[in-house]
């Protein structure tokens, strides 16, 4: 077992080597499931606060914004304050903000407390990823690292949103809240009882927090996410708020980016947007977030069609989970044998997709069963965690270490807010027009000249006149009963468009990627390793190699489809 105190963890002498290593995972258990607004329970909170479930949208992906803008400062926190100071500080101020929460009634001030709550998580994490990277990966070993990390918060906080339903389900909304601040009082005690501190308080000069740099990106990240989200309950160009947001957003983010370029102390460095596969890692990373965030889309179906209630639509997700793991499994093994090519991989990623969409596209109906689901949600989760792993490991494979921190600014910002918010409020918007437009359609048809609506009516308007109902009030219901069937239908048909069209995007998307050189062909000089001499006319695997390279040494060669072949002592990737 890896010794904690060999890592740095400022543990107590008494404390035994099993219990500091349960302390790190039962610390950053609540971190990764807590948050200030919860999707799993967006109907019971918006309902009671008389809100838009856009609200309860707009606080969660506040809190991976607030995490973003965290990132960029948290080393200089980290490396001032004592270990124990800064997980009771951090851990007592996400207890406080939890407890605002439950007891809010303004969703505004569940947006404002679920971007503090990101801001905070930002500190607990990259403290927990400094050591978990020891325990999951000893000889630092990125993939691997990956394989167990990626897993663990996605996993935890798919958790949250089906323990979130069924609190609220069977108790209340609230209920959410109160769990995770006994999780955090947990932590708190954990600390208090067997870390130590491990180093005198310093002075951070304010300066260096770049406190304006903070602001200014905060809120131009916050005014275009509210552009995105509220744009359709405003009516888009109808709103004045709408109208200033999106003047004012673009000119702040412009505005913060001139600042990094031109300071020679920047708060975010601006080095990945130069990197050609740190961009492509982003794009394909907000494709992979925009086909994921799908699943609205399958609520749907299941709310309005189906009629399951909302405890069991988030139930349904969990069957993510073992798609998470054979995902990490597989991205853990590929990675490490390097025996076939990174386009491969790929496009059998996009082709989890491509079989989620088409699964869809032809098995959902009125018959359909809710067992039907179990098998694509998880070629959905497979597929997501399985590209999300490899491109995050794509987009740092040429940055300087010392951009990494950069690097997770602008992975967090496209990955998980921009693209997911970016992807609901599209998802929204156009099945509520292709409905309004099949609404349209189906009731021109609808008369009583057509034998099956003329069917239908007669029946509902028999029913309730057997029900004891006036011909009048018999009459009203048989006509609220046509126009529910019309609506399921115009859903129905709405939702087979997009699916369609997604299964077809997602098709070509995973052939295209089947036939991208992802890495190109490169000349590296080995200084003190050894060389590797490559025939183009005898085989791939027929090289000389200087007998000076050691085990783990990396080497790339051409290959006849300018792809690269990466080489450990002989073996190729």
């Amino acid at each position: 077992m890896t010794n904690m105190r060999e890592l740095g963890l400022p543990v107590r002498k008494w404390v035994p080597n099993w219990l500091a290593l349960i302390s790190i995972f039962i610390i950053i258990l609540p971190i990764t499931m807590l948050n200030g607004s919860y999707t799993g329970s967006m109907l019971e909170v918006s309902n009671t606060l008389g809100t838009n479930t856009e609200d309860i949208t707009m606080g969660y992906y506040a809190a991976s914004a607030g995490m973003a803008i965290a990132y960029p400062i948290v080393p200089k926190v980290l490396s001032a304050f004592s270990v124990k100071f800064l997980l009771l500080a951090d851990l007592a101020l996400q207890f406080i903000l939890s407890w605002i929460c439950a007891r809010s009634q303004s969703a505004d001030i569940l947006i404002v407390a679920s971007f503090a709550i990101g801001f905070l998580k930002g500190f607990l994490m990259l403290w927990f990823i400094r050591h978990a990277q020891k325990i999951f990966s000893p000889k630092n070993v990125r993939s691997e690292f990956y394989s167990y990390f990626y897993p663990l918060v996605y996993g935890s906080g798919q958790i949250s949103m089906v323990l979130t339903a069924e609190l609220a389900y069977h108790y209340n909304w609230k209920y959410m809240y109160y769990f995770m601040m006994l999780l955090l009082l947990l932590a708190i005690l954990l600390v208090i009882v067997c870390y130590r501190h491990n180093r005198p308080l310093q002075k951070i000069p304010i300066e260096e927090l770049h406190l304006r740099e903070m602001f200014v990106i905060a809120i131009g990240l916050l005014m275009l996410m509210y552009v995105i989200n509220y744009g359709k309950i405003l009516d888009w160009m109808s709103s004045y708020k709408i109208c200033a947001y999106i003047a004012i957003a673009p000119i702040l983010i412009a505005f913060f980016v001139w600042m990094q370029y031109h300071s020679e102390t920047p708060y975010v460095n601006l080095a990945p947007l130069y990197q050609p596969k740190a961009i492509v890692g982003y794009f394909y990373m907000m494709l992979i977030m925009f086909f994921s965030t799908s699943t609205t889309l399958l609520t749907n179906y299941m709310t309005s069609i189906l009629k399951v209630d909302s405890t069991h639509s988030y139930v349904l997700y969990i069957w993510l989970l073992p798609g998470y793991i054979l995902g990490a499994f597989i991205c853990f093994w590929w990675f490490r044998w390097q025996r076939w090519r990174f386009r491969f991989f790929i496009a059998g990623g996009m082709a989890c997709f491509a079989i989620f969409f088409g699964i869809l596209y032809f098995g959902i109906s009125p018959e359909s069963t809710y067992e039907m689901l179990f098998f694509p949600i998880f070629l959905r989760g497979l597929g997501m965690l399985a590209l999300i792993i490899a491109f995050a490991l794509f987009a740092v494979e040429d940055l300087n270490p010392k951009f990494l921190l950069s690097n997770a600014f602008f992975l967090i910002i496209f990955r998980s807010v921009l693209a997911p918010i970016i992807a609901t409020s599209f998802y929204s918007n156009t099945l509520y027009r292709l409905q309004q437009k099949y609404m349209h359609s189906l009731s021109e048809t609808i008369t009583m000249a057509d034998p099956l609506a003329a069917s239908k009516f007669s029946q509902s308007l028999t029913s309730g006149l057997a029900q004891g109902h006036e011909y009048s009030e018999a009459t009203q219901l048989a006509t609220t009963s046509l126009y529910t069937t019309l609506q399921q239908q115009s859903l129905l048909l709405a939702l087979k468009e997009i699916l369609g069209w997604l299964f077809i995007i997602t098709l070509i998307i995973a052939i295209i990627s089947r036939f991208i050189p992802f890495h190109k062909t490169i000349r590296v000089t080995f200084a003190k390793t050894g060389v590797i001499w490559y025939n183009k006319k005898q085989n791939k695997n027929d090289y000389q190699k200087n007998y000076s390279m050691q085990l783990g040494d990396f080497i790339i060669c051409p290959q006849y489809d300018g792809c690269t072949y990466r080489y450990i002592i002989g073996r190729k990737s």
